[in-house]
Parts: structure tokens; C-alpha cells; sequence
């Protein structure tokens, strides 16, 4: 499963990559709330504030081949 977070304000793709709640392992982005730290919770592109309420957080499964 794959994650992205887009803002909320101007659709900017703030992350991209494993699915954050299921990592069990080497939890170098631990949650949503990090993630949005790393921008000082302002998105850099509008200004507009970034919190868990104010992203889009999209979940997308694998694409599976063959099908």
C-alpha cells in the first residue's frame, strides 16, 4: 500500500511513499503529524496551514498485474 498527502488548500503532494500506520519497521517517518512538522505545518507552496484535518491523505493498493 502506497500513501500520499496532498494540501488541502492548493493540492500540493507534500509525501509520498509506504503507507505510514502500517509500517511496522524502521519507522523513519513514524506518522502524519511528523511528516507535516517537516514543512513547520505551512504548506510551502500557498502558506496555507497544515494539519491531520487540513490534508488530503489518499491510500492506493498495488497494482496488481496480469489482471
Amino acid at each position: 500500500m502506497s500513501e500520499k498527502i496532498f494540501c488541502g488548500k492548493c493540492d500540493m503532494l507534500l509525501y509520498f511513499g509506504e503507507e505510514l500506520k502500517r509500517r511496522l519497521y524502521m519507522r523513519a517517518i513514524p506518522s502524519e503529524e511528523t511528516v507535516l512538522g517537516f514543512y513547520g505545518n505551512v504548506c510551502p507552496r500557498c502558506g496555507g496551514a497544515l494539519s491531520e484535518q487540513t490534508v488530503n491523505v489518499v491510500v492506493e493498493g498495488r497494482a496488481k498485474h496480469g489482471a
